[in-house]
C-alpha cells in the first residue's frame, strides 16, 4: 500500500511538471509568433501551477511573463506594474539561488518599460493630456528615485491639469530635497514629426540618431528651478487663500528671479485676494520696465490697476499694449470695460433720481454722459469682436447697440449672435 501511495505520488508530481513543461513551451512558442495575446493565456494557465515550479522553472516563468506583458513595447497601462512585479520576482529569486539565467534579459526589459513610460508621458504632454502625463512621469520617479527630473514634470503636469493638492505634494517634495532641476537634457528631432524630443540618456538619444530616425542631437543645460517651483508653490496657496504662505514663498522666489514678472503677477494675485491692495500700484509701478514691449504683460498690468480703481494708469498699460500688439482681442475688450466703468454708478444715480425740474435735468444729462460713454467704449468692442469673434463679446455689443440706440447695428448683431448659436 505504501509504495501504492508512492506511486501515485510520483505520477501527480510528474503530471505536474508535464502541465508546467507544456505552458511554458506554449510561451514561448506564442512569442516567436508575436501572439500577445496567446501568450498572455498561457501566462495565466502557468500562473496557477507556479506554487509546484521548481527555482529553474519560475526563473524561466517570469522572465517570459515580463516579456509577454511588455508585448514588444505595447505594453498597457494595466500590465506595467505586473510586468514590473515579475522582474521584481526573477531579481528576488536571484537573490537566492545565484542561479539565473534570465537576469540579464529581465532587466533589459525593465528597462524598456521604463523607457516607454517617459516616451508616452512625454507623447501626453503633446496631446495635452496632462493628468495622464503627471501619472506616468511620477511612476518613472518610482522606477528610477535618482532621476528627479520626473518628479518634477509630475509636478508640472498635474498644475497644468489643475490638480493642485497633488502638484503641492511633489513641489514640496523638491523642496525638501532642494532639488535644483540644473540638469543635463538630451534631445533629437523625430525626423517624422518635425518635433524635438527628450531621451532619458545620452546613449538612447544617440541610438535613436544612429537609427537614422532622429537628427540633430543636443544637450541642453536647464537652469535651476528653484524660483519656478516657489512661484508655483505660491499660486497655489494664494488659490487655497494661504496668503501669508504664498508671499513668504514669493519672497524666496525673488532671491532667484528678481526679473521674474510672472513673480509679480503672483504677488499682486496675493495681496489683491488678502486685501492688500495699497500695495499693489507700488508693486506695478516698480515693475513697469520689466514688461515693456510684452503685451501681454501690459494688460495684465492693466487688469490690476482696474481691480484698485487706478484707472489712468490701467488705460496706460492697455494702450501700451495695443501699441505692442494690435491684434490682441483682449487688450481692446479691457479697454472698453474700462471706459464703461462709471457706468454703474451713473445708473445707480438715475434710478436715485426723483420728478422734481432739477432731477429731471439731471436725469437728462446723466443719459448724455452714459450715450457718450456708449460712444467711446463701442469702437473698442467692435476691434476686440472682429479680432476674435465670441459669442459672449457679440452678446455684449448687442447690448451696447441697444444702450447707444444704435438700432441698424443691434439688429445685425441680434442676426450674427443667432447663426453662432445655430452654429453651435
Amino acid at each position: 500500500m505504501k509504495k501504492l501511495i508512492t506511486l501515485i505520488c510520483a505520477l501527480v508530481i510528474g503530471s505536474m511538471s508535464f502541465a508546467q513543461k507544456n505552458e511554458i513551451k506554449a510561451i514561448e512558442k506564442a512569442l516567436k509568433s508575436n501572439n500577445f495575446a496567446t501568450a498572455k493565456s498561457s501566462v495565466k494557465a502557468a500562473e496557477s501551477l507556479l506554487g509546484n515550479m521548481d527555482d529553474k522553472t519560475k526563473d524561466k516563468f517570469y522572465f517570459l511573463k515580463a516579456k509577454t506583458l511588455y508585448s514588444n513595447g505595447a505594453i498597457s497601462s494595466s500590465d506595467i506594474d505586473v510586468a514590473l512585479k515579475a522582474v521584481e520576482d526573477l531579481v528576488s529569486l536571484n537573490e537566492t539561488t545565484k542561479k539565473s539565467k534570465f537576469l540579464k534579459e529581465a532587466l533589459v526589459i525593465k528597462n524598456q518599460i521604463f523607457e516607454s513610460i517617459v516616451q508616452s508621458a512625454y507623447k501626453a504632454v503633446q496631446n495635452g493630456k496632462s493628468e495622464q502625463a503627471g501619472d506616468k512621469f511620477y511612476k518613472a520617479y518610482t522606477l528610477s528615485k535618482k532621476d528627479t527630473l520626473f518628479l518634477y514634470a509630475a509636478a508640472s503636469s498635474y498644475l497644468n491639469a489643475q490638480k493642485y493638492d497633488k502638484s503641492l505634494e511633489f513641489y514640496e517634495q523638491l523642496q525638501s530635497m532642494n532639488y535644483q532641476g540644473t540638469v543635463v537634457q538630451y534631445v533629437a528631432t523625430n525626423k517624422e514629426t518635425g518635433q524635438e524630443e527628450i531621451f532619458n540618456s545620452k546613449q538612447l538619444r544617440d541610438a535613436s540618431v544612429k537609427s537614422k530616425s532622429y537628427i540633430a542631437p543636443k544637450e541642453k543645460k536647464l537652469p535651476s528651478k528653484q524660483g519656478e517651483i516657489l512661484r508655483y508653490m505660491a499660486l497655489i496657496y494664494s488659490s487655497q487663500n494661504k496668503t501669508d504662505r504664498a508671499l513668504e514663498l514669493i519672497a524666496k522666489a525673488k532671491e532667484y528671479n528678481p526679473d521674474d514678472t510672472q513673480l509679480v503677477i503672483a504677488e499682486a494675485k496675493a495681496y489683491l485676494a488678502s486685501g492688500q491692495k495699497d500695495k499693489i500700484k507700488p508693486l506695478l509701478n516698480s515693475a513697469s520696465s520689466l514688461i515693456a514691449g510684452d503685451a501681454t504683460n501690459l494688460m495684465n498690468f492693466g487688469i490690476f490697476a482696474m481691480e484698485i480703481s487706478e484707472y489712468e494708469m490701467a488705460k496706460k498699460y492697455f494702450e501700451d499694449a495695443i501699441k505692442v500688439n494690435p491684434k490682441m482681442s483682449d487688450a481692446y475688450l479691457n479697454m472698453g470695460s474700462l471706459i464703461l466703468e462709471p457706468d454703474v454708478q451713473i445708473v445707480e444715480e438715475m434710478n436715485s433720481l426723483g420728478n422734481s425740474s432739477a432731477d429731471n435735468a439731471r436725469y437728462d444729462k446723466l443719459r448724455s454722459d452714459r450715450l457718450e460713454l456708449y460712444k467711446k467704449a463701442i469702437p473698442y468692442i467692435e476691434k476686440a469682436f472682429e479680432l476674435n469673434p465670441q459669442l459672449d463679446t457679440g452678446k455684449y455689443l448687442r447690448d451696447l447697440y441697444s444702450g447707444a440706440f444704435m438700432t441698424d447695428k443691434y439688429k445685425e448683431m441680434k442676426e450674427k449672435i443667432a447663426e453662432m448659436e445655430a452654429g453651435n
